[in-house]
């Protein structure tokens, strides 16, 4: 079994080598703050269910309710739609944009950087880019994974996917292993095929054994080309891990963050309030099925040592979410 990397109050213990507790301050250091998701817009259902025979966690939260009632699926896409820079733009663009406005209190270049950003989403009516969206901002600000790449950026062209995983993070570990965590999201009507293209689509980024052929070789390529860092030490020790002559490439170790999101029934209809007296026992109802083919999956593509953290976002309607969060982007 392959150890997990080991947390103090949602933080690695301060136990870790010189090297190590350095590099791991400055991925802390570069993770964004502010708000998080889980404050207002999604609400803990479950966290760190474990998998049976695997090294997987399931989390599963939902959209909340207002003081009304009524599920809050607009303002979760909003909540999304302000972080727009953060996810989408290149750390060393946005401090000089800072930069300007603090020299010449003028917003200018943080503007361009908003239009910029929108421009850079697709504007397909089936995108699984707010699934990818959501993922980054569970990932960095709730489970303290930093994004060590601007994959939005690197579009080849503005209004097409990104090819390659759905985003990269990492964290240091106490004994000096690097995990880097490769994203994966799905955002489908149905839960089960959600959850099954969500896991056949991460499988090959972590099977692979590291080479030129890999499934990884392409982000790894652009990880040490383009790490999404203006701190240059930190660029340095985390090359140290990607370069294959090195004795630190031996602990670079492959993990998984996925997230999913589905249509669920326990949910009020659209126009209609509810409680979550009666939303989240259905919702823990629910979840021995989502859990029970997640591990099902997990077998299935032979990812059972792999440390993986899997996350559910059930939701009224998928289509819902994505039609408004798209809607934003055009008036953004």
């Amino acid at each position: 079994m392959i150890p997990r990397a080991t947390h103090l109050n949602g933080r690695t213990k301060s136990t870790l080598g010189p090297f190590n507790a350095d590099l791991q301050a400055m991925l802390l250091a570069a993770v964004r703050g502010g708000k998080k998701v889980t404050d207002a817009h999604l609400r803990v259902i479950e966290k760190d269910v474990e998998i049976e025979g695997t090294l997987t966690r399931l989390h599963c939260y939902a959209p909340t309710l207002d003081g009304n009632g009524r599920l809050r699926i607009k303002r979760l896409a909003q909540f999304l739609r302000d972080r727009i820079i953060s996810y989408a733009i290149p750390r060393p663009r946005l401090e000089k944009a800072q930069e300007y406005l603090n020299e010449n209190n003028c917003p200018s270049e943080i503007l361009k950087l908003q239009a910029d950003a929108k421009n850079l989403f697709t504007k397909l009516k089936t995108s699984g880019e707010g699934g990818e969206f959501l993922l980054f901002a569970l990932a960095e600000a709730v489970f303290e994974f930093t994004q060590i790449l601007c994959k939005m950026s690197l579009k080849t062209a503005s209004g097409v996917h990104y090819h390659g995983s759905d985003g990269v993070y990492a964290q240091c570990d106490d004994d000096g292993y690097l995990h880097v965590y490769w994203g994966e999201s799905k955002v489908y009507g149905d839960a089960i095929n959600a959850i099954t293209d969500c896991l056949k689509s991460l499988a090959p980024f972590l099977r692979d054994e590291p080479a030129e052929d890999a499934s990884s070789a392409r982000d790894i390529f652009l990880i040490n080309e383009f790490a999404d860092f203006s701190d240059q030490n930190l660029i340095a020790a985390l090359k140290r891990y990607f370069d294959d002559d090195d004795a630190m490439s031996n602990k670079l170790r492959y993990c998984g963050v996925a997230l999913v999101g589905f249509d669920c029934k326990g949910f009020p209809a659209k126009g209609e309030t509810g409680v979550w007296e009666t939303i989240e026992p259905a919702l823990k109802a629910a979840l021995p099925n989502w859990s029970a083919h997640v591990g099902k999956r997990i077998v299935q593509e032979k990812l059972e040592s792999f440390d993986i953290h899997f996350i559910c976002v059930p939701m009224r309607s998928v289509d819902e979410f994505r039609e408004y969060f798209l809607s934003l982007l055009e008036t953004a």
